[in-house]
Order: structure tokens, then sequence, then C-alpha cells
């Protein structure tokens, strides 16, 4: 008797414990994010705009976030699969698979980076035939319409690499997110790149997993609520 009581008693304070520890929102972040998007090292997400947000919507949810980091070209896939609950920070034309879609909320774009010295790109047509520094697996329907088959792409992992292959005069060009460089700037003085072309504006949106067990309909209006009440802009801002 004191044996069946005793387990008893253990399958209550184990049923408990379970529903005691907050349930998890589990976020991705891919390995060719860059600061200030992601800080990503060893496999692990460090820090950055994806971090802060998906800790800031898993608080609202009443939950605690967990991060899984994967290779870029694998991100669309391991969201389909319901490997994670979101990912932020991307676009539909960014990543394959059939999400539900937060509002369009994080401002950012698209441009031309170059050292001081090179010819200044007046618009995209001015590239054709050029070696761009873009990133492995990344999308850039805007560039590939105007330059079709010159579009002379020259991959990287990142574009935090690019940029040190422009400055290092590998590459006169890269394309960049406007977000990057001007953190990458900030951050290093000493920086010799050059903002140019800007030719793609964009607001960044999280997509969310069909399989995920969080209700879109919570996370959309934990969303719009950080977005009303500055939460987001006041993240953005801390990387300004």
């Amino acid at each position: 008797m004191n044996k069946r009581l005793a387990a008893l008693l253990a399958c209550s304070l184990l049923s408990l414990a379970a529903r005691a520890a907050p349930a998890e929102l589990v976020m991705l972040a891919s390995t060719d994010q860059v600061m200030p998007v992601a800080d990503v090292k060893n496999g692990e997400l460090g820090g950055g705009i994806l971090r802060d947000l998906g800790e800031a919507i898993a608080k609202r949810l009443g939950r605690s976030a967990r991060f899984v980091v994967v290779a870029g070209d694998k991100a669309g896939w391991a969201l389909s699969k319901g490997k994670a609950d979101g990912m932020c920070y991307v676009l539909p034309y960014w990543i394959d698979g059939d999400f539900d879609w937060s509002q369009p909320f994080l401002p950012d774009a698209e441009m031309v980076a170059s050292v001081p010295g090179a010819p200044a790109i007046p618009s995209l047509s001015a590239l054709r035939g050029k070696a761009i520094g873009t990133v492995a697996a990344y999308r850039y329907p805007r560039v590939e319409q105007v330059l079709g088959q010159r579009f002379m792409r020259v991959d990287s992992e990142t574009m935090e690499i690019n940029l040190r292959r422009v400055v290092s005069g590998e590459l006169q060009y890269a394309l960049v997110s406007q977000i990057v460089l001007d953190y990458q700037l900030r951050m290093d003085k000493q920086l010799k790149l050059r903002p140019g072309l800007v030719f793609a504006s964009f607001k960044a949106q999280c997509a969310f997993s069909r399989h995920s067990g969080v209700p879109f309909a919570e996370v959309d209006r934990v969303i719009k609520g950080l977005v009303k009440d500055g939460t987001v802009e006041r993240i953005l801002a801390s990387y300004r």
C-alpha cells in the first residue's frame, strides 16, 4: 500500500511540475543571418533582433522562447515540417512553403555597397556583367528581373563576408540589406564602404508553421500589440 501511495504521489508531483513549466515558443534563425538581425555562433543564437523579438512574442504568449538554428537553405523546409513554430525577418518569396504570415512590420531595404573608389551605380542595369557579392541561396528577384543572364553572382555564406570581400578588393560591389550595412558601419568606424543604390524597400514579416501548436490568431494578435505599443520600434532602435 505504501508503495502504491508513493507511486501515486510521484505521478501527481510530475504532473504538477509539467503544468507549472511554461510552454515553449520555438523560433528559427538561419546561419546566413548576421547582426543586427542575428548573432549566430557555433550553432546558437546569441542575440540580435531575432532573439529580442522572439522573446517578446513568447513573453506575451505566456511561453518561454527557444531558438533553433538551421542552414539558410533549410529554413523553409524546417518550418514547413514543424521543426519550429515560426521565423521572423523573412518575406514570402524568400522561403518555400505554405505558412501563416504576420503583417509586414520590420522595415529594411536592399542596396548596393561598394568601396569609395568604385564607379557609382545609378541603376541596376549598370551592374550587368559585373561580379556582385551575393549570399548563397538568397533570392534577388528585382535584380534577376533587370539583369537576367548577366547577373554575375559571387556567393558567400553571409552578407558580412561579402562586405569583407569588397573591402579587401576582391569584389567591387555587394548586395546587402540597409540595416546590416548601417550596423556594420556604426560598429567599425574604419570600415571603408560606401552605401549606394537602394533598389528595393520592404517590410519583413514573421512566418508561422501550419503544424505549430500555437494558434496563429494568438500570435498575430501579440505581434500587432507589440507593434502598436512601440515594443518593436524599441527593439529596432536599440541596434541603430
